[in-house]
């Protein structure tokens, strides 16, 4: 897949924005792509244990991306929480909004956006 960015129109250079898919019970313990869609093989790996998982991006952005989680279909009460998010790694962790207990094998929808350089426009 190409790195390739189609025009975006948005108020910064250098914007991507990617989209992809989680199944959180084929995530497993160690880095790999199992558990993400087709878009999501070629943008990170993923790896967790229990309700903590941590993306590693591949390759690594030119700042901190901006992500944004949407539980999957039937993963009613659950939220996502972000431990840590660099230009590299992002960890999160699936808790239920109605009582903050664990929620293993999360199934998300995630949306990145994301920049190649920390300048910015003024």
């Amino acid at each position: 897949m190409s790195r390739q960015t189609f025009p975006v129109f948005v108020d910064q250079p250098g914007c991507t924005i990617h989209n992809f898919s989680i199944d959180g019970s084929a995530v497993g313990a160690t880095a790999g792509t199992a558990g993400l869609d087709g878009r999501g093989q070629f943008l990170c790996t993923i790896s967790k244990a229990a309700n903590v998982v941590t993306i590693n991006w591949v390759p690594s952005f030119g700042d901190r991306p901006y992500v944004f989680f949407q539980p999957g279909v039937g993963q009613t009460d659950t939220i996502v929480e972000i431990v840590s998010s660099t230009s590299s790694q992002l960890v999160i962790q699936t808790v239920k909004a109605s009582d903050n207990t664990a929620v293993n094998d999360a199934d998300l929808d995630v949306v990145v956006c994301s920049y190649n350089t920390t300048s910015y426009v003024s």
